[in-house]
């Protein structure tokens, strides 16, 4: 009986053990080997989007260091009708790192209620469409909407499960992966509808940009620097 029970015990560990090891295994063929950051920065998106106009606006320390972010840039833009528009973007070396600090955990952190959400697509040039995740938020007698979505490559997310098994295998293989890209806008929102029409308007225009090619990103910063002459 001892014999028949220790055989037992031996098998159930050596199973236990090629399951973590094939576990290991499978998971570091999966992370990211190296990392290439794109040549281009959020820095050169234009001031001027439209009837838009950015400057910058300065992230707290604290908090730039608490999301792992390589790069940020974050820009507060206004329109004539008195329309004010928050946008963070930032840049991951580590997907995994960036997918953490979702904004659907951030904003309930802070003591935020979500009224709604939901994932309308953006209508870039072309004839591409990019989903984005569109929420309205609740706290005391604020209300504002956001949107954000994150690109890593071809692929969009929106949290820690789209970064799953699919989109790290898609990516299996290669010498390097394409850093994580992502893009949080937020306006107020005592008119929803308003809101909706006015943040996913300029949604569009970020990431109509954000999708050009890079020689294509340099002509619009030299088409609207020129324009500001």
């Amino acid at each position: 009986m001892f014999g028949s029970t220790a055989v037992r015990i031996y098998i159930v560990a050596g199973v236990v053990l090629l399951t973590y090891g094939a576990t290991r295994l499978v998971q570091g063929a999966l992370d990211p080997p190296d990392v290439a950051m794109p040549t281009w920065s959020f820095e050169q998106l234009p001031r001027e989007l439209g009837p838009w106009q950015g400057k910058k606006i300065k992230l707290d320390p604290l908090i730039a260091t608490a999301t792992g972010a390589d790069r940020i840039v974050d820009r507060q833009y206004r329109d004539d009708a008195g329309h004010v528009i928050a946008m963070h973007t930032a840049m991951f070396k580590r997907p995994e790192v960036g997918v953490y600090h979702s904004p659907l955990n951030c904003y309930r952190s802070q003591g935020w209620q979500k009224i709604k959400e939901s994932r309308p697509k953006l209508s870039l040039p072309n004839g591409l469409e990019i989903p984005v995740c569109l929420t309205t938020w609740q706290h005391d007698n604020e209300r504002v909407m956001v949107v954000y979505w994150y690109q890593l490559g071809e692929h969009v997310l929106f949290g820690r499960l789209d970064l799953g098994l699919k989109v790290r295998w898609s990516l299996r293989g290669k010498p390097k992966w394409p850093a994580l890209l992502k893009v949080m806008l937020q306006v107020p929102a005592p008119d929803v509808e308003d809101a909706r029409t006015t943040i996913l308007g300029f949604a569009e225009r970020v990431a109509a940009w954000e999708n050009l090619p890079e020689h294509r990103k340099e002509a619009m910063v030299f088409d609207t620097a020129e324009k500001g002459r």
